[in-house]
């Protein structure tokens, strides 16, 4: 058995990853296991019949899998491989293709690249994650300066050539404060961000998602509106009498975004283009549904204001 041809390294699972595979002999049946070493999990299991050669494309299966993971699933550490990377091997009867990495977004020719576009200068809330998603072949450095305190903290790891997230929770800060953010790609400066710590008001809601690249992007929305709550009720039996009760909710709030830089508008508006969005508390995220959206634009044909609905699970408690 031979692999005639095998997708290029650093592909994306968004389009085809085509295999084709002859075999010495025709094989009644034979299985193609799909595997990720980087998540030690089999992505799928292709099944031929009577066949001589067969192509087989495995993108749907990886887009299958990945379509079911929390990307902001917390985990140790500041910098980690990209939940929607893998590294794939076919194995078929006791042989195994070539490795190759794929990732949502194409990595081919890349040695340092970033796939989030985090402003220069923002704000930032005791409590929140700063989030960046990026490429490096090579060893990356962040480096965490707080003004106040006059603390510096340093984050490194060598990536080996997988897309990585970097995750920093903001702690032990005072409003006002300034928090700068290097990173660097063996030990050589290449990009600087600015945060200022704020105080948030407590209908502030933070969102994170994927951008049209495949990095992550998170913006504070600085008030929301509690729009309705949708509730589902059932009745149950219990030895007293039947009794009604909430078998689901989910809540709508709307969000407003005016008077942000245009630069800033163009990034947050992207989201409505994301598979995945997430309202995050610190490192604990739930998904939730864009239901609406306004568009408003000014006289120049710029964007000027942006307003959703977003929709979440009620998980108990009050509603606020």
């Amino acid at each position: 058995m031979i692999f005639k041809t095998i997708p290029q390294n650093g592909a994306s699972w968004q389009n085809p990853l085509l295999y084709t595979i002859e075999f010495d002999q025709p094989k009644e049946q034979v299985a193609v296991e799909i595997y990720d070493q980087i998540s030690a999990q089999t992505m799928g299991v292709v099944m031929l019949y009577n066949v001589e050669s067969a192509e087989i494309d495995i993108a749907p299966y990886i887009r299958s899998v990945k379509a079911q993971i929390d990307i902001l699933e917390r985990r140790s550490g500041v910098i980690q491989s990209s939940y929607d990377a893998c590294r794939i091997v076919l194995n078929i009867d006791g042989e195994s293709s070539e490795q190759r990495l794929f990732w949502r977004s194409d990595i081919r020719g890349l040695s340092f690249k970033f796939f989030s576009e985090p402003m220069p200068n923002d704000t930032i809330a005791q409590g929140e994650v700063i989030r960046l998603s990026f490429f490096a072949t090579d060893t990356i450095e962040i480096i965490v300066n707080k003004e106040l305190a006059g603390v510096t903290s340093r984050y490194a790891m060598r990536t080996l050539g997988i897309p990585s997230d970097v995750a920093i929770e903001v702690k032990n800060v005072m409003d006002g404060e300034r928090i700068e953010m290097i990173v660097r790609l063996n030990s050589q400066q290449s990009t600087v961000y600015n945060y200022r710590v704020v105080k948030r008001d407590s209908s502030a809601i933070r969102l994170a998602w994927i951008n049209v690249s495949g990095g992550l992007e998170a913006y504070t929305f600085a008030q929301s509106i509690k729009r309705r709550v949708v509730v589902r009720a059932e009745d149950v039996e219990a030895e007293s009498g039947w009794y009604r009760r909430i078998a689901s909710a989910r809540v709508v709030r709307g969000l407003i975004m005016a008077g942000a830089m245009q630069s800033e508008v163009d990034r947050v508006m992207e989201m409505l283009l994301s598979s995945k969005v997430y309202r995050c508390d610190g490192f604990d995220s739930m998904p939730v549904h864009l239901l609406t959206d306004t568009i408003a634009y000014d006289d120049h044909g710029k964007l000027r204001r942006l307003e959703f609905d977003i929709e979440e699970e009620w998980k108990g408690g009050r509603y606020e």
